[in-house]
């Protein structure tokens, strides 16, 4: 075989290994839909706050480690240009800030408040810092603020991290680790950013279109300042991530497979880098996003090509060299602003120079480099061509399971607190496909469901029998439609309404037939729950609507459906902050609903039963239970309800002991004191 046809056999065989590995054309065009669909149903009209989800899932790819963070935009705020005009009368409800020259690296601006309209927000109030005659927002008191906001609503690790407040949690099912950054939009495009716009562009990348659309949707302002600079506290860095998704997405699939390539490049180097530099983000991910802009913003689109992938790769990986070489890695949007400034120079210019350029040196070899995702690239490709081809031949079913996987999980996600009907029927009228329609249905039941939870109490203060009648019948009618897509939540709702009723024996009909159910659990799925699957729905054709009630997710109660829940978990629910809930796995919940039923009809033999099974079900991590405070707390009460104290604090005390994500709502504490005073 000749130079030539060996490189391009080899360029295919990795197109596909990327193709399986990052995501099919299809696979990736789904996750960017669900992207762009959970960002609108998590923004209510009414919320102060605008979603959107950046990072590397929300550019369709799927890499090991790979993050899914926000952007949370301050509808409250608006930043305008210096110059630039605005209506808006003084008693508006919104701030106004406008940007102001920093003296410091471009893409770097204060924000000073303008005398219109009102002071958003404490956190805003709290930020303003008098410099002369003028009153500027600290990006440092406002970023503090915001981490200390999150940092009272959850129990995990949360550190301070560029504009990111970066939140970690080890102990859940999966560990879990994500970025959220506050900003505020601004409308326009900012003036230091004009040469993006009037770039010249030889290979028409992006199109004039997709640039005007760019242009039109301004940029936001994010809360860090300039490392070098004395007034990095007061500064705030010119955010494009709105601009940098459209472009994402507007790339072809084999560019789009060479950026994951990158990334995952980077991922495999990382370690050699921190070793080599004693610095872990010297080169970082959006380093290696601006490489693939100038990459294909410079290159014509007739190279990438599926038999050039591994030479489109060099090319990219070319361009960093020589970026490094200069020691001027210039910003994307704005040239003058070298991300390299400060960071590469000297020795660890030099020693990250041959370094880079002894990979590049190593051809194809530099693709078997890294221990951090194995096998290797490279491994695989020497695998494939000795015959193993389950790297680029998966089984046919294998990518319709991955994508009903994701879609199912963003639709059980998304919606179980969603109570916003317009939003939900909006997407489901205005549907052009199946993925349409399913998410679109699947958020209206939801938003039925969440509606007939809140409007549960209305009976009480309803006048007359036939009054509390309709009540409940109105209560009962919203909880149907999700009863019918999905055990859990759905049809656990409804036997929620059956016991808050008093209908027992609806109630114990529904959770038995939960506890003898095979649905998969979204939330700590097994391989062998995923196979099974694959085998029983994959290939045969099914719509979304039928797959998806072979999954079950928690069911969550907040405080806004009080009324709805048992009694016995008001404690719980009463101490979540803000919109958050309470979360329970669906068989310890179904059980425990079981053990209130039996112990309400007197049925001790049935209560000592129950019992022993909900005890079975605590300690099995693949049952819900595990590591889980509520689920704990779940034993205690049933414990407590037959007496048994001394086992009720043993419980409890498992409870407190417990590390998880969300162990700040727990007010076991409260629990165990009060039975220890029975003493």
């Amino acid at each position: 075989m000749s130079d030539q046809g060996e490189l391009y056999e080899k360029s295919w065989i990795l197109y596909y290994i990327l193709d399986r590995y990052i995501g099919s054309r299809e696979t990736v065009a789904v996750r960017r839909k669900l992207v762009v669909v959970g960002d609108l149903l998590r923004d209510a009209p009414d919320r102060n706050v605008e979603h959107f989800t950046t990072g590397s899932r929300a550019e369709g790819l799927h890499l090991f480690g790979s993050d899914l963070d926000t952007m949370l935009i301050d509808k409250n705020v608006i930043v305008i240009c210096p110059k630039q005009e605005l209506s808006i009368t003084l008693d508006s409800d919104v701030s106004v800030l406008v940007m102001r020259d920093a003296n410091c690296r471009p893409g770097y601006v204060n924000l000073k408040r303008q005398p219109l309209g009102q002071i958003a927000s404490s956190y805003l109030q709290q930020s303003i810092v008098a410099v002369g005659d003028a009153e500027l927002i600290s990006s440092e008191m406002y970023k503090r603020s915001h981490a200390k906001r999150i940092s009272s609503m959850i129990s995990s690790n949360i550190k301070v991290h560029g504009p990111a407040v970066n939140v970690k949690d080890e102990y859940s099912h999966g560990p879990v680790e994500f970025d959220t950054v506050i900003s505020f939009p601004c409308n326009n495009w900012p003036l230091v950013a004009n040469e993006w716009v009037s770039r010249p562009r030889l290979h028409n990348w992006p199109d004039k279109a997709l640039i005007n659309q760019i242009a039109q949707s301004g940029c936001h302002l994010v809360p860090v300042g300039y490392k070098m600079s004395s007034g990095q506290f007061l500064q705030w860095r010119i955010s494009f991530a709105t601009a940098e998704r459209k472009l994402i997405h507007s790339l072809t699939h084999v560019q789009c497979l060479v950026y994951g390539l990158l990334k995952y490049f980077l991922k495999q180097i990382s370690g050699m880098l921190e070793q080599m530099l004693d610095e872990a983000d010297i080169l970082s991910s959006y380093i290696i996003k601006t490489v693939i802009f100038y990459a294909v913003e410079s290159t014509p689109e007739s190279i990438w090509q599926e038999k050039h992938t591994f030479l489109c790769f060099k090319i990219c990986l070319k361009i960093l060299i020589n970026w490094v070489n200069a020691a001027h890695c210039p910003n994307y949007f704005i040239r003058t602003n070298n991300m390299f400034f400060g960071k590469i120079h000297g020795q660890n210019q030099r020693k990250l120079l041959d370094f880079l350029t002894d990979l590049h040196d190593m051809n194809w070899e530099c693709l078997s480099v890294g221990t951090f995702i194995q096998p290797t690239i490279g491994e695989r490709i020497r695998s494939v061509r000795e015959g193993e081809l389950e790297y680029v031949l998966p089984q046919p079913t294998r990518s319709e399971r991955q994508c009903d996987m994701e879609i199912i999980n963003i639709a059980f996600s998304l919606t179980q607190s969603f109570d916003e009907l317009p939003l939900s029927l909006k997407l489901l009228s205005g549907s052009t496909s199946d993925l349409d329609e399913f998410l679109g249905y699947f958020a209206t039941v939801q938003a039925l469901s969440n509606t007939g939870m809140k409007i549960f109490g209305e009976h009480v203060t309803a006048r007359g029998n036939k009054e509390k009648y309709k009540s409940l019948r109105k209560c009962k009618n919203l909880l149907i439609p999700s009863s019918t897509v999905s055990t859990s939540p759905g049809l656990l709702r409804l036997a929620t309404y059956y016991h808050q009723t008093g209908n027992y024996k609806k109630t114990l009909d529904i959770c038995n037939h939960m506890i003898s159910s095979p649905e998969i659990d979204l939330d700590i799925p097994s391989c062998t729950d995923i196979d099974r699957y694959e085998k029983l729905f994959c290939g045969h054709g099914y719509n979304l609507l039928r797959k998806c009630k072979a999954f079950m997710s928690d069911i969550n109660f907040s405080k806004t459906v009080l009324p709805f829940c048992p009694s016995q978990l008001h404690q719980e629910i009463m101490t979540t902050v803000d919109k958050l809930s309470v979360d329970i796995p669906p068989l310890p919940y179904a059980v425990f609903l079981a053990f209130l039923c039996y112990h309400e009809l007197g049925d001790n033999s049935m209560c000592d039963r129950t019992l022993i099974h909900l005890r079975d079900v605590t300690c099995d991590r693949n049952k819900g239970g595990g590591e889980n405070w509520i689920v704990y707390n779940l034993l205690g009460i049933c414990y407590e309800m037959v007496g048994d104290t001394l086992m009720a604090l043993k419980e409890y005390r498992q409870s407190r002991d417990v590390r998880q994500f969300n162990q700040g709502q727990n007010t076991v504490e409260e629990r165990i004191e009060r039975l220890q005073h029975l003493q």
